[in-house]
């Protein structure tokens, strides 16, 4: 019985510790999926698709940023160094995505800049 125990506990703790080895995050999933759609478009309408995509992502990222400002600005109340280092990680949080956002236009501009190109040639 003891034996059992043991051996059932030790085949579940080996299965849980090897089930992360291969989770990924949900980032890191659609950021993959992401990059499988750039190298992947070819064609001006799927350069143009994806162009428009992109932007539309840098768009929600940037009005995200902006929300998460607002947020860093509003008193909640309460103690004030709780208050200040939650207004911080607000800001950094923002900060982050406002560089995302600006990754997120610079390859949609190239890629609706390289659409162009093949569609006047």
């Amino acid at each position: 019985m003891k034996l059992t125990k043991i051996i059932a506990t030790g085949v579940l703790g080996f299965g849980l510790a090897t089930a992360n080895l291969y989770a990924l995050d949900t980032n890191e999933r659609l950021e993959l999926l992401e990059n499988a759609v750039i190298e992947q478009a070819s064609t001006p309408a799927q350069k143009s698709a994806v162009s428009e995509y992109l932007a539309n992502v840098a768009k929600e990222k940037t009005e995200l940023a902006q929300a998460l400002r607002d947020r860093a600005r509003v008193s909640h109340g309460g103690k004030i160094i709780s208050q200040i280092n939650e207004q911080k990680e607000l800001i950094r949080r923002a900060e982050a995505l406002e560089r995302e956002a600006q990754k997120y236009k610079k390859v949609s501009m190239s890629f609706a800049e390289a659409g162009k190109q093949v569609a006047s040639n």
